[in-house]
C-alpha cells in the first residue's frame, strides 16, 4: 500500500464529471478512487471492488454500470494514472536530491523533506502534508500571516485590541469600517480613542458603542484634538476633499 498522504482532486474535474451522481454513488466513487490511488490499481475480483465500494449488493447492482463508465477498461482510471506517474517521478526526484546532498552512502528516509524543482499539479508546490508553506490546506493559513504582517492590518489590531468591547465585537465588521477610512482618519482615531475613552468613563455610563459603529459613526470626531498632519500630498487632497463632501451632507 502506498504511503501517500494525499489525493490530488480538480473539484471543478469531478463535479462536471459526477453530476448524475447520487450521494451513494458519490460515496461508492470516492472510496473507490481512493483505493486506486492508494494501491495503483482496483483489485481484479469485481466483487472485491463492490466490497471497496461500501455498497450493499442491491445497491452495486443498481449503480455498478453507472460507476463503471467513471472507469477504463477493466477498472483502470486514466487521470489517476496520470496523477501517480507525476507522484512517483516527485518522489524520484526528491530520492535524488537527498542522494546528492547527504551522500549515496547515508539514509535516505528523509528524502522527502528536500525540496526540489518538481511540482503537484493541483498546488505548484512539492506535495508534502508537512510543509505549512506548501501544504494545500495551508494555503489560507499562509494568506493570514502575510496579511498579519501588513503594516495597516497592525496598525488595525492594535487599535481594535484597545476598545473596551473587541472581546465580543465582530472583528470583520470593525476592519471593514476602517479600511473605509482614509489613512490620516485612521491615524485620527488612533490618537483620540484614549480620550474618548476616558470621557465615557467619567462619564459613568454603562454601554458602548461597538468598534464598527464608533468608527462608521465618526465618534472619534467628537474629542477634541488635534489630528495628525497628512504625510504626503495625496493624504492631504484626500483629507480636504473629505471635508468638503461632509460640510455638503
Amino acid at each position: 500500500m502506498s504511503n501517500r498522504a494525499w489525493m490530488p482532486l480538480h473539484i471543478a474535474d469531478y463535479l462536471a464529471d459526477t453530476g448524475h451522481l447520487t450521494a451513494t454513488e458519490h460515496g461508492a466513487y470516492m472510496l473507490l478512487i481512493m483505493h486506486y490511488w492508494q494501491n495503483g490499481h482496483l483489485p481484479a475480483n469485481e466483487k472485491l471492488i463492490a466490497r471497496v465500494s461500501r455498497m450493499t449488493a442491491d445497491q452495486w447492482e443498481e449503480s455498478r454500470d453507472v460507476i463503471a463508465m467513471l472507469f477504463g477498461p477493466g477498472w483502470t482510471h486514466k487521470r489517476i494514472d496520470a496523477e501517480l506517474s507525476k507522484a512517483d517521478d516527485i518522489i524520484e526526484k526528491r530520492r535524488a536530491a537527498a542522494e546528492a546532498r547527504y551522500g549515496k552512502g547515508k539514509p535516505t528516509s528523509d528524502a522527502s523533506a528536500v525540496q526540489v524543482d518538481s511540482t503537484c499539479s493541483d498546488t505548484g508546490v512539492p506535495p508534502t502534508t508537512d510543509n505549512l508553506a506548501s501544504s494545500l490546506r495551508s494555503e489560507p493559513i499562509q494568506k493570514k500571516r502575510e496579511a498579519e504582517n501588513d503594516p495597516e492590518e497592525k496598525a488595525f489590531r492594535s487599535w481594535f485590541s484597545s476598545w473596551p468591547t473587541f472581546t465580543t465585537d465582530d472583528e470583520d465588521k470593525a476592519r471593514s469600517a476602517w479600511q473605509a477610512l482614509s489613512p490620516i482618519e485612521r491615524r485620527t482615531v488612533t490618537a483620540n480613542t484614549p480620550g474618548y475613552i476616558s470621557t465615557v468613563k467619567a462619564s459613568k455610563r454603562d454601554t458602548w458603542f461597538s468598534a464598527d459603529k464608533y468608527l462608521s459613526k465618526r465618534l472619534w470626531e467628537r474629542v477634541k484634538g488635534r489630528p495628525p498632519p497628512p504625510t504626503s500630498r495625496e493624504e492631504y487632497i484626500a483629507a480636504e476633499l473629505r471635508r468638503a463632501e461632509r460640510s455638503f451632507q
